[in-house]
């Protein structure tokens, strides 16, 4: 019984992190507010993680927060070879920027690691280097050009939608459409001259 109590507490100071997060961001997350928000004593986050960048750890292990490979890239190998690769680049973008605006927490969390370095911003970036370069390797084992450096694109691109991505990310709708638009048509244009 005394333990299903600790992993419902455990949960909801969990809930409570992930909640504050995407209500307030980083800088409403500590100790104090996240146990206010589960509703028990801070001393709990000591007791059950070790402290608070343990309970950011425990976060990052047990909580989805990005995208996978088959989500951004769901076609087989040999089908995505039929496509010129600067359309294909341009449509695993498009499907990129879909995949963060789905994910509002991570959009936070990245945010986050721009000013600081916590276990939950490194559990996260790990798992984004790691996913960006299981794309990166299929890519490259569908389109065969050595000549052609597809990760540096996607690396290059990525960081633009990135920074955009986060720095749009509680504004208006129109706003952020101008802002996608312009930033769209400059990467069609310039996979275009470069991947074609």
């Amino acid at each position: 019984m005394a333990r299903r109590g600790r992993l419902q507490t455990e949960q909801r100071l969990l809930d409570a992190l992930g909640a504050i997060l995407l209500d307030d961001g980083y800088p409403g997350a500590g100790v104090n507010a996240v146990a206010r928000r589960a509703g028990c004593d801070k001393v709990l986050i000591y007791r059950y993680f070790g402290g608070f960048d343990e309970l950011l750890l425990a976060f990052a292990e047990t909580t989805e927060l990005w995208w996978e490979v088959d989500e951004v890239m769901p076609e087989a190998t040999e089908s995505i070879a039929q496509i010129p690769l600067a359309e294909y680049l341009q449509t695993l973008l498009d499907r990129y920027v879909v995949a963060l605006e789905a994910r509002p927490l991570a959009l936070e969390i990245m945010a986050w690691e721009l000013s600081a370095q916590n276990n939950l911003t490194q559990a996260l970036a790990r798992v984004r280097s790691e996913r960006g370069m299981e794309l990166v390797r299929r890519l490259r084992a569908a389109y065969r050009q050595p000549s052609i450096d597809i990760g540096g694109i996607l690396g290059v691109f990525g960081a633009a939608i990135n920074y955009l991505i986060i720095r749009t990310r509680r504004q208006s709708q129109q706003y952020k459409t101008e802002e996608w638009w312009r930033l769209k048509q400059t990467i069609a244009r310039l996979l275009q001259a470069y991947a074609d």
